[in-house]
């Protein structure tokens, strides 16, 4: 059997020697201030800034908040009606995955100010950065980074990773980086009664797992990206390819749930008996 898939999304090309490493976009560091206190308290701290604003310049302070709710109002106008591009829009489960949850979350009045956190946050950033630098040694394929919504001030943040494999997953957990941090909160755990955290991991087999974008920037598992051979090169030579796994399904035998878990069963009785599964993206 063979299956040809469309990919919708751009490759990223390796050009240097050595191993390849995982494209990433920087977390963006300003939703981690916005959520660290209650709407109620930022609406204050404008209105206390704004009055001051006021009783210096008088009238003239209205102007630099008036120029800016005007030019998002017009930015998005012009965006609604299709004048200027929608910079909100962006342009198979094959294997076995490992999703693994990463939770923090701190119970403290001054929230990112609280002693350890700043501690606590050092050290995810640099297991990520790790895990970016060499991702075919622990078979990382992405991560994504959320802020839970439930509570008024959402300084609960959870990170999304995917691997290929629990092995994988299990060389992280006991490399260097993580067991710093490891060793780290066992000394100071007991004395940051404030700071919580947390992983759940969810080992997923083979033609169990589906995931489906409609008008969706590149999120989630669509926001990975899997090793692929470009024709004529090798695992060894530059030239190597990231791709990420979001491939068209609006038309052909992905289009309905039953044809998608048809293919994903034929592959898996294929791979079973040592035959040869034509895919998009190779292991």
């Amino acid at each position: 059997m063979a299956t040809t898939f469309q990919p919708l999304l751009p490759p990223h090309r390796v050009s240097h020697p050595g191993p390849p490493v995982l494209p990433q976009r920087p977390a963006a560091k300003s939703p981690f201030v916005r959520d660290n206190l209650r709407l109620s308290s930022w609406l204050l701290v404008g209105a206390l800034l704004q009055g001051l604003a006021c009783a210096l310049l008088g009238p003239l302070a209205l102007l630099p908040p008036a120029a800016v709710a005007l030019y998002r109002t017009a930015d998005h106008l012009l965006m609604a009606a299709g004048f200027t591009r929608n910079r909100y829009l962006a342009g198979p489960a094959g294997e076995s995955l490992v999703v693994f949850r990463l939770g923090a979350r701190c119970h403290h009045p001054l929230g990112l100010l609280a002693p350890g956190q700043r501690a606590i946050g050092g050290y995810l950033d640099r297991m990520l950065d790790t895990l970016h630098a060499d991702p075919g040694a622990y078979g990382m394929l992405g991560v994504s980074r959320w802020l839970k919504v439930e509570d008024p001030a959402a300084n609960d943040t959870v990170t999304l990773f995917y691997f290929r494999d629990y092995e994988g997953l299990h060389r992280f957990a006991h490399d260097a980086v993580h067991m710093a941090g490891v060793h780290w909160w066992t000394r100071v755990g007991r004395d940051y009664p404030h700071l919580a955290i947390y992983h759940e991991t969810y080992l997923v087999p083979r033609g169990h797992w589906e995931n489906i974008y409609i008008h969706s920037k590149p999120t989630g598992l669509a926001d990975a990206w899997f090793p692929a051979r470009p024709a004529g090169g090798d695992d060894t030579a530059p030239g190597r390819e990231w791709v990420r796994p979001v491939v068209d399904a609006r038309s052909g035998a992905l289009r309905s749930a039953s044809k998608r878990l048809q293919i994903e069963r034929l592959a898996g009785r294929e791979k079973e008996h040592g035959m040869e599964y034509d895919q998009t993206y190779t292991d």
